[in-house]
Order: structure tokens, then sequence, then C-alpha cells
């Protein structure tokens, strides 16, 4: 048996036509360019591909990566020769630009979610969040981690396979009727062999939920990691005013295009005293033999750096391009602009809400949301043919038991009134 044979037993297939059959054939591009050819004829061929991909008259998707604004400043300053051609800063000692840049991310991270320390930095979100699960358990050696019964399936699957091998047990518990935490549940279910216990806010039903504000008073000695969404910082309350000891997002939103799916950036905060307990590295101040303020690298515990059985990950990139752009952004936003993009985005979906639901298309829940709004919705054809893209099932993100007949369409302050307004009308006649 060859290898390629294992690997298709191992997935149950036949052939390497079956890890496509899920995308039609419309959609699917032949890599084969044929014989070799002169510059201008690729160039012709490959124009000639690219002019399949069609741009959506209106755009509702999001549940992870959406549609913001990003200021032309951004692009500007991350363009620069400095920023978009540096290395990955192993000497120091040549590479104060960058390491100034990253040590000012990780300050305004650290702010923005009010945690005490930010590392520079992660892969994504998903990833960052799987990381944290593995740090819990080097800090307090438990087996058991909680994590929320409506998690994103490739959310849960990143987890499973980071923590195969560490006898890990992954425990879900419930949600109430409200879409929101079963404190009940949740509390029944922690013990002294909980290691971690995983909340979203706002949580995988696009819900702000206020009672993972609560979670910290039942932990008992377990740790918090809250999984957040950034832009929502700007109005509610950060990871870090309730008791979180690990805090994880996807950075997307702050000014990195969606980019088909990727690169993306993960943020990943701690409470002080597990600092080295923390994958990838940060990057600290002090002074050098002449003593001129210097940034170094203050912990780098990554196995590049240190023998393998102490390392704590074994992350390559920090994404530095990315996380100057999302230093980049905040810092042109501001405390001001941050609050302004929540509230626009919040009000957006309130509308949504309400639009739709005259139109006949109802939420699943009444609680308040931020971008990502669940509804009764099962005719996905009439987006396609209207040249729509949203309405993402919940049974395509998730194994939430219940729901089955209802998707995600989600809004930011890019989305518009009128957007909304015939959105409705395709979708409720």
């Amino acid at each position: 048996m060859t290898e390629t044979d294992e690997i298709f037993q191992y997935l149950n297939i036949s052939s390497d036509e079956d890890l496509f059959a899920d995308i039609p054939g419309r959609l699917r591009v032949s890599t084969d360019l044929g014989s070799p050819m002169d510059e201008l004829s690729l160039i012709n061929s490959i124009t000639k591909t690219a002019r399949k991909n069609i741009a959506p008259e209106m755009n509702f998707l999001g549940n992870g990566i959406y549609d913001r604004f990003i200021p032309p400043l951004v692009d500007e300053i991350i363009g620069r020769n400095e920023f978009l051609t540096s290395y990955t800063p192993y000497q120091p000692e040549i590479s104060q630009g960058i390491l100034h840049s990253l040590f000012e991310y990780q300050s305004i991270i650290s702010d923005l979610t009010e945690m005490d320390v930010t590392n520079s930095s992660m892969y994504d979100g998903f990833t960052s969040l799987a990381e944290a699960v593995r740090m819990g358990y080097r800090i307090n050696g438990r087996n058991e981690v909680l994590v929320p019964e409506n998690i994103y399936r490739s959310q849960l699957s990143i987890i499973e396979n980071y923590v195969l091998g560490l006898n890990i047990k992954i425990i879900k518990y419930k949600f109430g009727n409200d879409g929101l935490i079963d404190m009940e549940d949740l509390k029944s279910k922690i013990s002294d062999r909980t290691s971690s216990i995983v909340v979203a806010n706002p949580n995988f039903f696009g819900l702000i939920d206020e009672n993972s504000f609560h979670v910290s008073e039942i932990k008992k000695d377990a740790l918090l990691i809250t999984y957040y969404d950034p832009v929502s910082l700007g109005l509610i309350i950060p990871p870090g005013g309730y008791g979180t000891d690990i805090a994880v997002a996807e950075g997307q939103q702050l000014g990195i295009h969606m980019n088909y799916g990727g690169p993306l950036l993960g943020l990943f905060s701690f409470k002080k005293e597990y600092v080295h307990r923390s994958p990838g590295r940060l990057i600290g101040l002090s002074n050098d033999n002449s003593g001129r303020k210097a940034f170094v690298m203050t912990l780098q515990a990554r196995e590049q750096h240190i023998r393998r059985s102490k390392a704590m990950s074994n992350i390559c990139s920090n994404q530095a391009l990315l996380a100057v752009a999302s230093l980049a952004y905040l810092s042109i936003m501001g405390s001001d602009g941050m609050k302004k993009i929540a509230l626009i985005t919040m009000n957006k979906s309130k509308r949504m809400k309400s639009v739709l639901s005259h139109a006949g298309v109802a939420p699943v829940f009444n609680g308040i949301n931020f971008s990502d709004n669940l509804f009764y919705f099962n005719r996905q054809e009439k987006l396609t043919a209207s040249n729509i893209s949203g309405g993402i099932r919940l049974s395509d993100l998730s194994d939430y038991p219940g729901y089955k007949n209802s998707a995600f369409f989600s809004v930011t302050e890019k989305t518009a009134d009128d957007s909304i307004e015939r959105l409705a009308e395709i979708i409720g006649e």
C-alpha cells in the first residue's frame, strides 16, 4: 500500500477527486496549464480563469471573517519596506524598528482587553484558542476542558488536534432557550479535574452573552478562557474586566483584508502570573550597555530557541506584518472610533432583526446581537439566484443539536440600510 493509498483509506475516499466533492463542478478550476507557454500567454490564461470570480451584489457573510472598513493609511504603513520585507527578528540588535512596533502591538492589545500581557503573536483565532487550552493544561495539569455546546466544528477539531496525546477530555456545556450559557449546567460540570472553561463573547450564536461575565464567580480553581470579538470591545466589558485568565481572538477585523480567508492574526493575552507558560514570544523594553532604550525578545519559549522538551509551542511565524496592521488600525481609530464602529454594528444588527422579522423571517433569539444574527431560514437557493453572499447554515458550522433550519446573516459598519431592505424583500417573497 502506498502512502497515498493510506491517506485515502484514512479519509475514507477513493481518489483525490473525492477531496473536492463538496465543490460544485462549475466552480472547479483545472490547475493543468498544458504545455509550456510564454509569459504573456500564461497571464492571459490565468486572467481568463480569474474572470470566473463574480463579486456578490450584497455580502452578509461573517462568523469569523468580516468585511470592515480599513483606512487607506493602514496599507500605506504596512507597505513600507521596513515592514513588508522584514524577516522574523532573530537578531534583535539589528531589528529595533520591528521590535518596537511589536512591543507597541502587545501594549495596545493589552489595553484593549484589559489583560496584563499579550504575546507577539499567533497564526489565527482558532489556533490561539487551542494553544490557550494547552496553556491551561501546562498551568494546572488537569485533564478536563469545558467548551460551549455550540462551538464551531472547525474550532473544536483544531482543539482536539492540539491536545492529542495529552489525555485531555473535552466536555460540552449547554445553552438555554435564550441562547445564553446555561449557568446551572455549567456549574454542575465544574470539578477538581477541570483545567479550563472556554466561553465566547459574543457567543457562537452571535449574542452578547451576559452570563459569560459571571463564569469567573463559579469557576473555582479552573482557568477562564475567553474567545472575544475585538471590535465588540468598543462597547462591551473587555475580558480582563470579568476575571478572564487567557483571552484569545481573531484579529482579522483590525485592519486586515479578508483575502479569501487568510492570512489571519491570532490575538493572545493572559494574566502576568502565567507568563512562563505562554506560547510564542514576548517583546520587552530594556537598556543597552550605553543606557539607551532597547527592545529585546524577553521570552521566546519555542523550539527554535530552546530544547524541544521545554518549548511552549512550535510557532514559527509570529504574523508580524499583520500585527503591525492591527496596531496601525487601532492607533488610527482610537477608543472613540472603536466605540463608534461597535455601536454602528450593533445598530445594524438591531435593524436587520426588525426588518427581516417584518418580512416574515424570524430571529432565533431575542437577545442583543453584535455582528452575526441567526434567523429561521433555509432557502439559500434564493440568495444564490440573486447573487447574495450570506445565509450560512448553523448546521454547516456547528454540531449543535437544535435550530437545524436556521442560518446566519452578518453585518458590519459597511452594511448599507438599503441592502438590508433588499435582502428582506428577496428572502421574504
